[in-house]
């Protein structure tokens, strides 16, 4: 008499096997799920930015939150701000340096980066647009001729000066000039729109934030145009306030 087969689902080696198939398969699952979701960036601001000026230069800081919530490495090759006064442009400002730790005193170059899946990149980057090499170059021989004069004039002065020695009003005008040419930070409503821009356009993000400033921002902004007859703000740094803390909104 022939001995009856047991099938194979009747045998517990079997379901042992299947049991520890499906368990690496479920371990394994997470990262298999990511191999299928898109190139996506998610970006956020700190509720405040830094507003100031380098003789009317704009320059603005705010801290940067750049997460990468897809499945694919992304190359992040620039990040701009773009700058609306009551509903019309007043400026573009590149992301120029950034710092690495929060208590750092030198920022870095802001050079194009990766981000892998789930990685963070958040640092404070300053935002603005450099002086041309004619700017530059004015700018310098400018600033030299006022040197000069401070140098003449303090070495006619016996013993210390009393307060600041001021410079000859036509050695400082072209730096009102300047500051007149390049400032955008009036009383206003504003509207601040970050971009980052990536290798794969369909990852390009931004987002809108709204914020405002009153004239006693402005008057803060402009006080340092106040010391330009002593150099201060060209040459050397006043100690007065020369920049205000913003509150900012998203749109």
């Amino acid at each position: 008499m022939e001995s009856e087969v047991a099938p194979f689902y009747a045998d517990w080696t079997f379901w042992a096997v299947v049991v520890a198939f499906l368990a690496v398969v479920l371990s394994q699952l997470p990262p298999v799920l990511v191999w299928f979701k898109r190139a996506r960036l998610e970006i956020e601001l700190y509720s405040k930015i830094a507003i100031n000026h380098k003789v009317g230069n704009p320059n603005l800081q705010l801290h940067l939150i750049i997460e990468n919530t897809g499945g694919r490495n992304v190359r992040i090759r620039s990040v701009s701000a773009k700058i609306k006064r009551d509903g019309n442009e007043i400026a573009i400002l590149p992301a120029q340096n950034y710092l690495q730790n929060q208590g750092d005193k030198n920022t870095l170059l802001f050079t194009p980066f990766s981000l892998s899946p789930g990685e963070v990149w958040a640092h404070n980057v300053n935002f603005l647009i450099w002086f041309s090499r004619e700017e530059e170059t004015v700018y310098r021989k400018n600033e030299a001729k006022l040197q000069a004069d401070f140098k003449a004039k303090r070495a006619a002065i016996d013993g210390e000066p009393e307060g600041f020695i001021e410079l000859n009003d036509e050695l400082v005008q072209p730096f009102h000039d300047f500051f007149a040419e390049k400032y955008i930070w009036e009383a206003g409503e504003y509207h601040l729109t970050v971009e980052v821009n990536t290798n794969t356009q369909k990852c390009d993000v931004q987002k809108t934030y709204r914020f405002t400033l009153f004239e006693s921002h402005v008057a803060q902004l402009k006080e340092v145009t106040d010391y330009f007859k002593y150099a201060g703000g060209i040459s050397w740094d006043p100690n007065i306030p020369v920049g205000v803390l913003i509150d900012l909104k998203e749109v």
